[in-house]
């Protein structure tokens, strides 16, 4: 059974709108795996909280597919599928390789050395081989490239890819933790060290696909 990760109530009031953005990173950041169950006195208990604001940010995770909610039943992270994957994945190589782009335009060589910096914990971590640290500085690198692009729409539906795609990183553990992830990051970090938007943008696009590529096998065997 899934253990809920920890949060920090925040009392005396938690509203929705900050249990909705605790769950929506824990959502981009892997704490869930694919059909999980949830309940919510089980949110409502490890927030510190009542049910109605537990009730009102999971029906807004509800409303772009980062949760379901069956008839008579409890919460659930969706189940992985081939289609899912294929729904996804060429819109996050679209989007986020634009970010990417865009960010390099916007920042020059400003991101290198805290780049540098994640990409050497990740090594670290990966070599410990504990998933749930290293997707959570996965998700630092990407976003600190995503949130520097200037454009917040285009974070907004990243954001809304990653709820529903980061939760299927879990099916193919090897894979994510591969040498080629890294490597991968960094040629990132050599197209912002070099000006070079466009060999960025590649860069991130191919950590995309090499990362997708065990996962949809493992979901078409």
């Amino acid at each position: 059974m899934n253990e809920f990760p920890s949060v920090t109530a925040r009392r005396p009031v938690l509203d929705n709108e900050y249990i909705f953005n605790e769950l929506k990173q824990m959502l981009m950041i892997g704490e869930f795996v694919p059909g999980q169950k949830l309940t919510l006195v089980q949110l409502a208990e490890a927030f510190g909280t009542s049910q109605m604001p537990i009730r009102e940010a999971t029906n807004r995770l509800i409303s772009v597919r980062a949760l379901q909610a069956p008839p008579r039943r409890s919460l659930c992270i969706p189940e992985a599928t081939t289609e899912l994957m294929d729904s996804l994945l060429p819109l996050r190589l679209l989007l986020e390789g634009e970010a990417t782009r865009l960010a390099v335009l916007a920042t020059g060589d400003q991101l290198v050395d805290e780049l540098d910096k994640i990409n050497a914990e990740m090594v670290a971590t990966a070599s410990d081989g504990d998933l749930k640290p290293y997707l959570r500085l996965n998700q630092r690198f990407h976003f600190l490239i995503y949130r520097s692009c200037g454009n917040s729409e285009l974070v907004d539906l990243i954001e809304l890819l990653w709820m529903r795609y980061a939760p299927m990183l879990h099916i193919a553990r090897g894979g994510v933790l591969s040498k080629s992830g890294r490597q991968r990051h960094q040629e990132i970090v050599e197209g912002f060290r070099n000006l070079d938007p466009q060999a960025a943008e590649a860069a991130m696009q191919g950590d995309i696909a090499d990362a997708a590529r065990p996962i949809r096998d493992r979901l078409s065997a």
